[in-house]
């Protein structure tokens, strides 16, 4: 497949490690696998027979009762029925612990435990080994656990199983009552601070009783409270009395400076005309002056007389308006005066109201602050003696469980245990079998476990490419064509020419095909062909292909740019030209002089390497000789270096349409593979056809073909040909290089 090459980023498809080919692997080694296992296992069977020995075995059972009979408490259940499978395997685990298994060693005789282990071996390493030996296991349908041991002896394995069962019975024991020990201590010192705590608790209320007078910690009895509620309400009269007093007292000022606005000249009148001394010398007055006057009748107003009278009459008008005049001065002082004292009077009496009802007031005030603060205290050491109350009584319910579980934990100690003895191990009389078929599994599981791993970690560190999925794989896409396996005659550059109906000849004429047909639907005129690595058949496919080509467009040319070893020359039969790639690109000369001139129809033109050195290559004349050759043939084919060895390869892949990446089978890394193409994708090609090539096999490994041709090795086996099957095998060189391969292949997965 032919895949167009847009992106930038490096190889963005496609995996970066080579999967393992499980069925290829049963189908290269599998067959060997077995034959090799077998025969290891074979050359074994002698040795399980001298090994094999007689084996003795000794059983005991320890019973597990699901319920044990109740103490008289019931803060534990006694009942183990909910979790009765879990307890069983917790016990088989526990029997085999290895305190357990030492101190059972330690309590056999010398002659015991030198029966069943080596006399100096000390009991921490023989309790080691017991935990491999003696198996402990739930018998199904039972509440019963089976202890088992097998041994080469008899004497011993009994009483060791009896050990086990009572040193394991006496651990439980012990253990339960240390830890009804460490609960009684735990519980006697938490008696201890819990009475502690009382009685500085039943103190600190006995200070509180006699600070608030009061052991009923309720509201009820804050007679605080209630006083500061009477002052409250007695504080809300006493702002009304208040108010109202001051309201009255300005009242008062208002109404005495309004009055005093008002004249009291008519109540003056009415007291001046209701005077009786002035009413009297008024009227006398008046009688003495009609008196008076009538003496002055025909008097002239010269006459003395007339002018005595009339001053008499004068002088007694003006005592009597003096007289008046006196009575209305005095009614005024009265008038007012008396309005004067009035308002005084009021205005006194509203003040001292005021004052009075004012200072009831702050007083009043000043004894609810004093109650409150009173109340609050109160109030806070009620709440303080209710919250010391309830702590008390929580104490001493917990002293009481404390007292109760610690009667409990005394009554727990001495019951029973859910796991007692049912039988005692008695010493075997007659062995029970042998350890053949326990060595027989061992030998049979080294001899193919050994070989397996040996085949699996080949397989596993082996980066070779050797199917189509494994390119496909790598790249993201199936190779473009797979060139089968060719027989040696004729030779494979020759193969189109005289066996064209060979399998690997109609897969190049295919290959031919298909870049024709890139040539006439893109203008694909250069095709490089480059090898991931060396000998990979680059030079035989591109000369090959060069040939088929030539059958199909009028024009082709094959541009030698590798250093091969033999040269192109070697394949096609002719002598190399004076003149080649190195000297052209060097000289700059026309490339028509160089350019050796196909000699038979469907033949390619060829421009060999040449015979200069490849050292100091200008390659500022690519461009243009890629550029000019292009316009004189169809396709042009360079058959170049490796693309991960030379950069002149990566100077050709810049000007080529095409980069055929040839993949040798069975030889070609995959990391060398995923590597190519990277290189070529960051170098921005306009397409990678990737081939696979089977074509050479002279890279092949004396193992590959080992595991090739496995129905042959088996049949030389059979016949005895062992001389020609030592030739095959690979050699103390060959095994060294595939070690140091196998090496490096693990580093670099790592």
């Amino acid at each position: 497949m032919l895949k167009e090459n847009t992106p930038k980023e490096a190889l963005p498809f496609g995996k970066p490690n080579k999967p393992i080919d499980l069925f290829g692997f049963i189908r290269r080694s599998g067959l060997l696998i077995l034959v090799t296992g077998s025969f290891l296992f074979a050359l074994s069977v002698p040795f399980v027979l001298l090994l094999s020995k007689p084996n003795y075995e000794v059983r005991a059972l320890m019973r597990i009762d699901p319920v044990i009979p109740s103490v008289i408490t019931t803060t534990e259940d006694p009942s183990i029925i909910s979790y009765y499978s879990d307890y069983a395997n917790t016990q088989a685990k526990r029997l085999l612990g290895f305190d357990v298994l030492k101190k059972a060693v330690e309590k056999l005789t010398p002659e015991q435990k030198a029966s069943i282990f080596p006399a100096d071996l000390p009991p921490d390493t023989c309790a080691e080994i017991l935990q491999h030996l003696v198996k402990v296991n739930p018998v199904w349908d039972t509440h019963l656990l089976e202890i088992t041991i097998s041994g080469p002896k008899k004497t011993g394995l009994a009483p060791l199983v009896n050990n086990i069962m009572t040193v394991y019975l006496e651990k439980l024991r012990t253990s339960s009552q240390m830890q009804d020990n460490e609960r009684l201590v735990f519980l006697r010192n938490n008696k201890e601070a819990l009475s502690n705590e009382i009685a500085i608790i039943t103190e600190k209320l006995d200070i509180l009783t006699k600070d608030i007078a009061t052991a009923d910690f309720a509201e009820t009895y804050n007679m605080a409270s209630k006083k500061a509620d009477e002052l409250q309400q007695i504080t809300i009269n006493a702002f009304f009395e208040r108010v109202s007093a001051q309201n009255q007292f300005r009242e008062t000022e208002e109404n005495n400076r309004q009055l005093g606005k008002l004249s009291l000249e008519p109540m003056v009148e009415e007291m001046v005309m209701g005077d009786q001394s002035l009413d009297f010398t008024s009227s006398w007055t008046y009688q003495q002056q009609q008196e008076l006057r009538s003496t002055t009748d025909g008097l002239t107003a010269s006459n003395p007389d007339r002018i005595y009278v009339e001053q008499r009459m004068k002088a007694m008008s003006d005592y009597e308006k003096k007289l008046r005049n006196e009575v209305r001065s005095t009614a005024k002082k009265i008038v007012y005066g008396k309005r004067d004292y009035e308002q005084s009077r009021e205005l006194a009496i509203a003040r001292n109201k005021a004052e009075k009802a004012q200072k009831n007031e702050e007083e009043l005030l000043e004894e609810l602050a004093k109650a409150k603060d009173e109340s609050v205290r109160i109030s806070l050491g009620l709440h303080l003696g209710e919250a010391l109350k309830a702590t008390l009584k929580h104490k001493r319910d917990l002293l009481d469980q404390i007292d109760t579980r610690m009667h409990e934990l005394e009554l727990e100690g001495k019951a029973p245990l859910h796991i007692a003895i049912e039988s005692q191990a008695r010493e075997p009389d007659a062995p029970a079998g042998s350890n053949t078929k326990k060595l027989l599994l061992i030998f049979f599981g080294v001899s193919f476990g050994l070989v397996g791993v040996v085949f699996i970690g080949f397989e596993y560190f082996d980066n070779r490419i050797r199917r189509p999925d494994e390119v496909k794989q790598a790249l993201g896409y199936p190779p473009a064509k797979v060139v089968p396996k060719a027989e040696k005659e004729p030779p494979f550059h020759h193969i189109v020419n005289l066996e064209p109906e060979a399998p690997a000849a109609r897969i190049i004429q295919s290959l031919a095909v298909r870049l024709v047909h890139e040539k006439e639907s893109r203008n694909a005129k250069v095709i490089l062909f480059s090898g991931v690595e060396r000998q990979a058949g680059t030079s035989s496919l591109c000369l090959i292909s060069a040939r088929a080509l030539a059958s199909l467009v009028p024009k082709v040319l094959l541009i030698e740019a590798a250093n091969n070893a033999p040269p192109l020359s070697g394949l096609t039969g002719h002598d190399t030209a004076p003149e080649g790639l190195v000297e052209l690109l060097r000289s700059g000369k026309p490339p028509e002089e160089a350019i050796v001139k196909a000699t038979a129809a469907a033949m390619p033109d060829i421009l060999y390497r040449g015979v200069a050195p490849y050292r100091d290559l200008p390659q500022q004349g690519i461009a243009a000789l890629i550029g000019q050759l292009s316009q004189n043939y169809d396709l042009i084919l360079i058959d170049a270096p490796p693309v991960l060895e030379s950069s002149l390869t990566e100077h050709f892949a810049l000007h080529s349409d095409i980069v055929a990446l040839i993949t040798l089978g069975d030889s070609t890394m995959y990391r060398d593979l995923r590597s190519a193409a990277e290189l070529l994708v960051r170098l921005e090609v306009p397409a990678i056809m990737p081939i696979l090539n089977w074509t050479n096999t002279v890279k092949a490994s004396a193992i590959d073909r080992l595991l090739e041709n496995q129905p042959a090795f088996l049949e030389k086996i059979r016949t005895g040909k062992l001389e020609e099957l030592l030739q095959q095998l690979p050699s103390r060189k060959q095994l060294h290089d595939v070690a140091r391969n196998v090496t490096s292949r693990f580093k670099s997965r790592r």
